[in-house]
């Protein structure tokens, strides 16, 4: 970014992902940090001479909403500068490893996962992304199981990055809300409406009912009654999504998470001993492949509802995944942390994530940030 203030092509409107108003840069409504409270204070960049200065506190600034109508809330200024931002909600219950997943996700990033398709990410605010770092991918690598996501009644996005493919910088930001919040009505899921995709979330735990599956279940404290019922988010969100027709144009992707508790188990075994290293965009025809498999597992294990978002989205692929690589153990207290009584609170053996990347990279191929030699397969064949 230039040591100037935005131009006029910079200063186009962008829609809010909280409450999908209309946001124009507006340098009356600036605010910064408090180094001393952290609190947003106002902001007049003309109170900055120096130009590196003013650019660096820029970066730095956030932009107040005017939606006088919902909760009061701020954006990221970079958010608003490089075109059209792309928002990505993660959805299902709570359990379901969302956070894991996003945390992983962000982990592999960080250690260039990405760096071999020449992609490019950094954040969009620094405070904020070393926020989620901090109380999120840190925590995940140090071995800890994560807290579920706090219920909320206004959402704002997880995270956000500048992701920069082929010399074009785009904003994409992530959602992590919890199940339970997806279940609310009204304006809790109104951000839905303008979501660009979604990655449905399957705990393979709870969407089968495989008996080799019962003291995996039991460790991680999931009730033996609740696995094969299907997850009220993904009908509480799919409800909402915008239709043309009889189907939803919001990319999707759907992930049969923890598959390390089913890793000697075909046609997972085949996928998890691939070593996931990201050397060239998604393969149509492995995409084909793999969202096949995914398909006619869960068909033939009786896990038909967790297929929804296939049935009712025009671009969907799916896919083996396993945040963590291992399931966590009950333990009374890791460095200070606790769990609830009977909840597992640590991954002893450490985390070795298995295929995290492959949903980002084919909602990045469907929402146009990566190329694609051929179409998102539908799979009306199977």
């Amino acid at each position: 970014m230039d040591n100037e203030m935005p131009d006029e092509q910079t200063r186009q409107p962008v829609r809010c992902p909280s409450c999908l108003e209309n946001l124009h840069f507006d340098d009356k409504q600036l605010f910064v940090p408090d180094p001393q409270t952290n609190k947003l204070t106002p902001w007049d960049p003309a109170s900055e001479p120096n130009g590196m200065r003013r650019q660096d506190q820029l970066n730095q600034a956030f932009l107040k909403c005017p939606n006088e109508s919902a909760q009061r809330h701020f954006l990221p200024v970079p958010y608003l500068l490089f075109g059209r931002p792309l928002t990505i909600a993660f959805v299902g219950q709570s359990g379901t490893g969302k956070t894991h997943l996003l945390a992983a996700m962000m982990a592999e990033i960080g250690r260039g996962g990405l760096d071999s398709l020449g992609i490019r990410c950094r954040s969009v605010n620094t405070s904020q992304h070393h926020a989620f770092l901090a109380r999120a991918v840190n925590e995940l690598e140090a071995g800890r199981v994560l807290p579920a996501t706090r219920i909320t009644d206004f959402v704002e996005f997880t995270d956000a990055l500048l992701v920069t493919v082929n010399g074009r910088t785009r904003p994409v930001a992530f959602f992590d809300i919890a199940g339970e919040s997806l279940q609310l009505p009204g304006k809790v899921t109104e951000f839905l409406l303008g979501v660009d995709a979604l990655i449905f979330v399957v705990d393979a735990l709870r969407a089968l009912r495989l008996k080799q599956l019962i003291p995996a279940r039991a460790t991680a404290g999931v009730p033996q009654q609740q696995a094969g019922i299907a997850d009220p988010t993904f009908s509480a969100v799919l409800d909402r999504l915008p239709r043309d027709g009889d189907l939803c144009d919001v990319p999707t992707a759907v992930v049969l998470n923890k598959c390390d508790v089913l890793r000697f188990e075909p046609p997972i075994d085949h996928w998890l001993r691939e070593d996931g290293r990201i050397e060239s965009s998604p393969d149509p025809v492995q995409a084909f492949r793999e969202s096949q498999d995914v398909y006619a597992f869960l068909m033939h294990h009786q896990a038909a509802p967790w297929l929804r978002p296939f049935v009712e989205c025009r671009r969907c692929t799916l896919h083996f995944v396993s945040a963590t690589g291992m399931s966590p153990a009950v333990l009374p207290a890791v460095n200070g942390h606790s769990g609830p009584a009977g909840q597992p609170t640590a991954f002893t053996g450490g985390i070795r994530p298995r295929r995290v990347l492959g949903p980002l990279l084919s909602v990045f191929q469907m929402c146009g940030l990566l190329d694609s030699s051929g179409p998102a397969p539908r799979l009306r064949e199977v």
